[in-house]
């Protein structure tokens, strides 16, 4: 196991996704652990976090390549978003704000709004796969089904939608923008139906063989991601359960990881902090002892603390899945999908090998070549809101 496998990626890539001919899609999976997208000429990811650095005027020196630059346009303030704002981060920084990082409301504060408005930014930028087309945005998102019920989602459109006026600087390369979402193109779907569009359609919106039987059959998707463990049940073509748990995510297994380091080594880390160790496999304190009182490196491995906590966490959550659906007895597929299922297929597959009935699906079973597991929501937003525009532009209803 790699420690760095468990740390939120940063990536943009230039690849082409099928379009429609009125609008500019863009899919984006705002999660608490990264931010991913997709649009017509690239799909991205990166940290979901970002830190304040002061006006234009203060920034100065070369940005690396992948530093990505956040620059409000109304206000001049500047905010390093992503890897790079989680480097510049101190273990013993207490700056950061819980419920804006975690909470559920989180969407009213300046950290989200960075993070959605950098999302918007790469989603319409121009690649070696197309440019954007000065169409009008389409904006496709999702929340934990249980979040859906309450005031969530209209707080998430009233956030998203507006002027948006800031510019993105990524290494040197720099993008002004200025336009105004409204709220009419925003739309917000449960995060595991995005999986099960995903697993239903081909690339080019079409579905695919198995598409019928996965619609018909009983299948439970369980979606784990940063903060939460949720759960989407088709009953013989009926939604019939939907039910998001807070403490079987990555938030969980690094919080137990952070809180056994501290056990084990003294260290104050905490959940943006980590990263940066899990990017090292190892903590480094420069320490003196009454032996050699001179500073000297001292290192502190992660790699078998956290080990040990994937795998009870991965049981519990297990073991959850089951107790809520009375052993799984009446379901024929268990759809895995999320950044956290990714580390666990192999112990999951190997928990059910000796149920003959019910078969095990990846998130991505039909692009596993060329899709990682943590855009599949992402990719099913945006291959369900192409589809659902074609159907409106062809006149037929949306």
């Amino acid at each position: 196991m790699k420690t760095i496998d468990y740390r939120t990626r940063t990536e943009l890539k230039a690849e082409k996704h099928a379009t429609c001919q009125s609008r500019w899609p863009i899919a984006l999976d705002i999660g608490y652990s990264g931010v991913k997208g997709y649009s017509p000429n690239s799909l991205f990811c990166f940290p979901s976090y970002a830190k304040k650095i002061g006006k234009r005027k203060d920034v100065i020196g070369t940005p690396s390549h992948e530093e990505i630059l956040y620059h409000d346009l109304e206000t001049d303030d500047v905010w390093r978003v992503g890897a790079s704002a989680q480097r510049s981060a101190s273990m013993n920084d207490t700056s950061d704000s819980q419920a804006e990082l975690f909470g559920r409301h989180r969407y009213t504060g300046s950290l989200f709004k960075v993070l959605a408005r950098t999302g918007l930014g790469l989603g319409m930028m121009n690649t070696s796969c197309g440019a954007y087309n000065k169409l009008p945005c389409y904006l496709q998102t999702g929340l934990p089904p249980a979040y859906l019920k309450g005031p969530d989602r209209q707080e998430l459109i009233e956030v998203l939608a507006g002027r948006h006026h800031f510019m993105l600087q990524i290494g040197e390369r720099t993008v002004s923008y200025d336009f105004t979402l409204k709220a009419d193109d925003i739309d917000v779907m449960a995060q595991p139906e995005g999986t099960l569009m995903s697993l239903s359609m081909d690339d080019n919106c079409r579905s695919v063989r198995a598409a019928r039987d996965y619609f018909s059959s009983n299948l439970l998707i369980a979606d784990a991601g940063f903060e939460t463990l949720d759960l989407y049940e088709l009953y013989n073509r009926v939604i019939r359960g939907r039910e998001t748990f807070t403490n079987f995510g990555m938030r969980e297994i690094l919080a137990r990881t952070c809180t056994r380091m501290n056990e084990k080594y003294r260290l104050s880390l905490d959940q943006t902090s980590i990263q940066n160790v899990l990017e090292a496999g190892e903590a480094v304190r420069y320490m003196s002892t009454p032996e050699d009182p001179r500073p000297h490196k001292v290192s502190f491995p992660v790699n078998d603390i956290l080990k040990e906590v994937v795998r009870e966490v991965c049981m519990e959550a297990v073991g959850k899945i089951m107790v809520t659906f009375d052993g799984l007895s009446e379901y024929k597929y268990l759809v895995l999908t999320g950044g956290t299922f990714a580390p666990w297929e192999v112990m999951i597959r190997d928990y059910f090998s000796g149920m003959d009935s019910l078969k095990v699906l990846m998130g991505n079973e039909n692009c596993r070549e060329h899709t990682d597991l943590i855009y599949t929501n992402a990719r099913g937003y945006y291959l369900c809101m192409v589809s659902r525009l074609r159907r409106m532009e062809a006149g037929g209803r949306g």
